[in-house]
């Protein structure tokens, strides 16, 4: 029997025995699709390892009852059941992806504690559910040194106590130092970002946690304002940029449009699919630089159709690696490619005329982009 196919087994019996009046084979048998005789083992498995629990017999001899012992739920720091603690040990990975945070330290304690209450068996078997669920957080942001900053934060947020901040600018390439009153930390992408009231820029921003070079409250308190909600406040952009609210509509190709609409990309999203196989995505976001990213990983497997700007921005773009990739195996002596040495089409889309407004709209939004103009985290 595969060993994946017994640690689920395993799994889910230690749920099915958090429940109020324990758990009957026959029972657990019917639900898991097993005999009886595999269910006993697995549960003689559990309770061997160290497993809190014990076996209730009835009176009429055959409707044993296995439950949790009400001593080990006395001795759990936290009014939690069996199957919450083991969950909480297992998804301990997951809170480990998200990186440095002022609950860290206590979640750690937590997990610890929890874990002094099992036996070393028991360990090992949680140990290897866990196992079989990873976690990858590719581009993680660098946080640690920033991670000291973090209880500062919250507790000026709980305190509602205004932060003086000392902030690097990634697009100005400079430090400023600005009196904030943060609202809200919000995790996204690998990183952390404050979102509060600047009041250098007397507007919200946002702030990468990690470019916050010295962090200290002073003496005033604020009032978050009543009709702020975070949520609502972050919903609209593609990742963390703010900025104007852009419709863009997206055509994939047969081949990517299936990986595509396997996902929920944005709250915004529209989909419908084209008479060509092509699948339109329709998007509302706040500003489009993130979602530009987005959509270049796709390469040739996606056409914008909408904002012209935006289409403008990616063909220059493909432009440009053209000419990167030409250039580079010149140098090295390798003959162009093709595609190449065919220069791709300078007439815009039908949509986008004239070209010489175009133009300078996309590159004024690029300079704009660069500057951090009209984004809640670079204009902070």
């Amino acid at each position: 029997m595969p060993r994946g196919d017994q640690l689920t087994r395993q799994w889910r019996l230690l749920q099915r025995l958090g429940h109020s009046g324990g758990l009957t084979i026959v029972d657990a048998a019917r639900e898991l699709g097993c005999s009886v005789r595999t269910v006993w083992r697995d549960l003689k498995v559990l309770q061997e390892a160290g497993f809190p629990l014990f076996n209730d017999p009835r009176a009429d001899g055959h409707r044993d009852v296995w439950q949790v012992e009400s001593s080990f739920q006395q001795r759990l720091p936290l009014p939690l059941t069996l199957p919450e603690a083991v969950a909480l040990l297992v998804s301990r990975q997951w809170l480990a992806a998200m990186g440095p945070s002022a609950f860290r330290p206590a979640i750690a304690s937590v997990v610890d504690k929890l874990r002094a209450l099992l036996g070393k068996r028991a360990l090992e078997l949680i140990d290897r559910m866990a196992d079989a669920v990873g976690v990858r957080a590719p581009g993680g942001k660098l946080l640690e040194p920033a991670a000291e900053h973090l209880g500062t934060i919250h507790a000026a947020i709980a305190e509602r106590r205004s932060l003086q901040l000392r902030y690097y600018s990634m697009s100005r390439d400079a430090e400023t130092v600005r009196r904030v009153d943060p609202y809200h930390v919000t995790w996204f992408d690998g990183g952390l970002y404050l979102v509060g009231y600047c009041h250098l820029r007397e507007a919200v921003r946002i702030f990468a946690v990690e470019r916050v070079r010295a962090v200290e409250p002073v003496e005033d308190r604020f009032s978050r304002p009543a009709d702020f909600d975070a949520d609502r406040y972050l919903r609209d952009a593609w990742g963390i940029i703010q900025g104007n609210l852009v419709t863009v509509k997206a055509a994939f190709s047969p081949a990517v449009a299936r990986y595509v609409r396997e996902r929920r990309w944005h709250p915004s999203q529209e989909a419908r699919d084209l008479p060509d196989g092509r699948l339109e995505l329709i998007l509302r976001v706040a500003d489009t630089l993130e979602v530009r990213r987005w959509l270049m990983g796709y390469g040739a497997g996606v056409e914008v159709l909408s904002p012209p700007a935006l289409r403008e921005e990616l063909r220059r773009e493909a432009e440009a690696v053209v000419r990167l990739l030409s250039a580079s195996e010149a140098a090295a002596g390798q003959p162009p490619t093709a595609a190449e040495r065919t220069p791709p089409s300078r007439k815009p889309p039908a949509s986008a005329s004239p070209r010489r407004g175009l133009s300078r709209a996309a590159s004024g939004s690029d300079r704009r982009r660069q500057s951090g103009a009209g984004t809640g985290r670079d204009s902070a």
